[in-house]
C-alpha cells in the first residue's frame, strides 16, 4: 500500500535553514517507529551524498547547503530520503511557495510501503502529534493511499480532497458529514479530522465513492475550502 501525507503551515515569523531544520526534526521524531524508518536521512543533493539528519541531529554540511538554497533563490525545497535514494521507502518533501506568502510552506511524507501497526489508528495518532508542533499554523492536512489525490480521483479540480482522512482548521458539524466513518474534534489545535473509513484503499471503487461523498458534503455545507484559498 502507498501511503502520502501532505500539508500546508504557516510559520509564525520567517525562518532561517537553522530553524526549518529543526522542526522537520521534530516533525521525523513524531514518525512511528516503523521498521522503515531510517535512523539517517539523506538531502537530495545534485554533486555528492550528504547526510542530513543523523542520530536526531542535523548535520552543519546541511544546513550550509539549504541555508545557501535559501540565499541564491526566493524559491527552494529540498528532499530528504534514507540510503536508497530513489528506491527510499519514506520520503520527506518540503517546499516554500514565497508567491503566496514568505511564510508559508508544503510539506509531503510519501509511504511506499510499511511493516509494522499502521492501522487506522496508528495514523490519527500521528497526526494528533503532528499538530502539537506549535510553530506551524496546519491549513490541512491530508492522508490518502494509492495516490487517490494525485490521480484526481475526487470529485473537485480546484478544492482539496478527502481521502483517507483529512484534518481543517475549524469545527464542522458532525451532521455535515452523514458519510464519514469517524469525525474527530481536535482539542490541542481546534479543528475537525475526518476519517472516511477504518481501512481506505485509493484504488477501489467502493472507497473512492465515500471519500466522494464526503466531499461533496463538504462542499455543500461550505466547509471544503479551495486550493486556492490555502
Amino acid at each position: 500500500m502507498f501511503y502520502k501525507m501532505q500539508f500546508i503551515f504557516y510559520r509564525k515569523n520567517e525562518a532561517s535553514a537553522i530553524e526549518i531544520f529543526d522542526e522537520v526534526s521534530k516533525f521525523i521524531n513524531l514518525i512511528p517507529n516503523w521498521p522503515e524508518k531510517p535512523a539517517e536521512w539523506l538531502i537530495a543533493h545534485p554533486m555528492n551524498e550528504m547526510i542530513a539528519i543523523k542520530s536526531e541531529r542535523v548535520t552543519a554540511e546541511a544546513l550550509k547547503y539549504v541555508d545557501t538554497l535559501m540565499n541564491e533563490d526566493d524559491v527552494f525545497n529540498f528532499v530528504l530520503a534514507d540510503k536508497n535514494k530513489d528506491d527510499s521507502v519514506l520520503t520527506i518533501w518540503v517546499m516554500n511557495t514565497p508567491a503566496v506568502s514568505t511564510k508559508r510552506y508544503y510539506l509531503t511524507l510519501t509511504m511506499k510501503s510499511l511493516s509494522g501497526t499502521h492501522d487506522k489508528n496508528t495514523f490519527i495518532n500521528f497526526i494528533m502529534r503532528i499538530l502539537t508542533i506549535n510553530a506551524w499554523e496546519f491549513k490541512f492536512v491530508l492522508l490518502d493511499t494509492e495516490q487517490y489525490d494525485l490521480r484526481m480521483r475526487s470529485v473537485f479540480d480546484d478544492r482539496l480532497s478527502v481521502g483517507w482522512m483529512l484534518y481543517l482548521p475549524k469545527i464542522i458539524n458532525r451532521d455535515c458529514l452523514l458519510n464519514a466513518s469517524e469525525v474527530i474534534y481536535c482539542n490541542n489545535n481546534p479543528g475537525t479530522l475526518i476519517i472516511s473509513k477504518d481501512n481506505f484503499n485509493g484504488n477501489l471503487t467502493d472507497d473512492i465513492n465515500i471519500a466522494n461523498n464526503i466531499e461533496i458534503e463538504l462542499s455543500s455545507h461550505g466547509e471544503l475550502p479551495k486550493i486556492s484559498e490555502l
